[in-house]
């Protein structure tokens, strides 16, 4: 399960400005160096008095981070500011859902930071059909899995198990080629070993945006050469979703798509969620000026037409993977000509490629919940679960 450690300390009066300053240090140090470190909120309680909470993965990586102390000068600095330690505790992370909390695993399944999902059971002893959820923002690590936790308690609430997952992302180490790639890879891999509950013959991948180029990615993995990211998948998922996902990124880096990164105080279009992690913009807004695509594969098409053909679901798009490529005629993010192109290319050689575009969707209109994109989308994933069930 996942542990959060709750931690409260007073620091005086005079030295909290110096302790504020020292937090983003600190916590840049734990993503680095601390296994299953996952996210740290800090709640002023009283005038001098502080609480920290740490959502780890698991108590073994609680234990291991309190073992390891202020190893760091960036996290000795944080602590030397300080007064007084009053208590550590920790505790099982529960969410809240319609039906009452519950609890939510976090499983590590890699040894980074980033390598790690969130495992949500239904009620029952199953077995559950999976979805594997693919967060998006750009490939960075502006954004992370929980932009897709909405998602997740929905399709709880529909009898699916999920499994949302997080990787190493732009802007942190590791991520971009080939990181990113054998991140996403080895976390639908890693299905196979979650629980006992879960049906690894009933697999699905859901992405948005990046996500949504991810999760198609996925789906022609069985037709990569072998010796790239991904190669020989240990999981065959029955269908993958994209939603408003970047299918091309040879057009992706031909028009610089994500550049508007560059821009700091570029108005975020409408129904973005907040940054994650915004302390991280400004190192990807140094380099976006070409477009995200080539701060994903370390180049442009130029330099690496080899890497874009095993990347870019268009150039891929074979495989027997079903795939609805689902895309808002009013995305203002990602062109809808992406959708269009891309099952094309997919049909044409002879993959069973759906295509739907919602009329009225902008590019965050296709996950509301409530919205014709997502209901689209529980009913193919529902007939996909039916068509595999009587062998289809």
């Amino acid at each position: 399960m996942s542990v959060i450690e709750m931690t409260t300390f007073v620091v005086a009066p005079d030295r909290t400005s110096k302790m504020l300053a020292a937090r983003p240090a600190m916590l840049s140090a734990f993503r680095t160096d601390r296994r299953g470190f996952i996210a740290a909120r800090l709640v002023r309680v009283a005038e001098n008095t502080w609480l920290d909470m740490v959502e780890w993965a698991d108590a073994d990586a609680f234990d291991a981070s309190r073992a390891k102390g202020a190893n760091l000068p960036e996290i000795a600095a944080f602590f030397a500011t300080i007064d007084e330690l009053v208590s550590v505790r920790s505790g099982v992370r529960y969410d809240d859902a319609a039906d009452g909390p519950r609890a939510v695993r976090t499983i590590a399944y890699g040894t980074e930071p980033s390598q790690v999902g969130e495992l949500y059971l239904p009620e029952g002893d199953g077995p559950f059909p999976v979805v594997v959820l693919v967060h998006g923002g750009w490939w960075t690590a502006m954004f992370d899995h929980r932009e897709a936790v909405p998602l997740a308690e929905d399709l709880v609430s529909l009898g699916f198990a999920v499994w949302n997952i997080e990787y190493r992302r732009i802007g942190e180490p590791g991520g971009g080629w080939p990181g990113t790639f054998d991140d996403v890879a080895a976390a639908v891999d890693a299905v196979a070993d979650l629980d006992p509950a879960i049906d690894t013959r009933r697999v699905l991948v859901v992405g948005h945006s990046a996500g949504g180029h991810l999760a198609t990615w996925v789906a022609h993995r069985a037709a990569l050469p072998e010796g790239v990211p991904g190669a020989r998948p240990g999981i065959k998922p029955i269908g993958a979703v994209s939603l408003a996902g970047v299918l091309d990124l040879v057009d992706a880096d031909e028009v610089g798509l994500g550049s508007v990164l560059t821009d700091l105080d570029a108005e975020p279009p409408r129904g973005a969620p907040p940054a994650a992690h915004p302390e991280v913009w400004p190192a990807v807004a140094a380099e976006a000026g070409d477009g995200v695509a080539r701060l994903l594969l370390g180049g442009g098409v130029a330099e690496h037409a080899e890497r874009y053909a095993v990347a870019s679901p268009v150039l891929l798009a074979d495989g027997g993977v079903p795939v609805l490529a689902l895309h808002g005629m009013a995305d203002e993010v990602i062109p809808p000509a992406y959708a269009r192109t891309y099952a094309e290319a997919a049909t044409a050689k002879g993959a069973d490629v759906t295509l739907v575009e919602s009329p009225g969707a902008d590019h965050f209109g296709v996950v509301d919940l409530d919205g014709h994109a997502w209901g689209v989308t529980r009913g193919w994933l529902a007939e996909r679960l039916r068509q595999a069930e009587s062998g289809g």
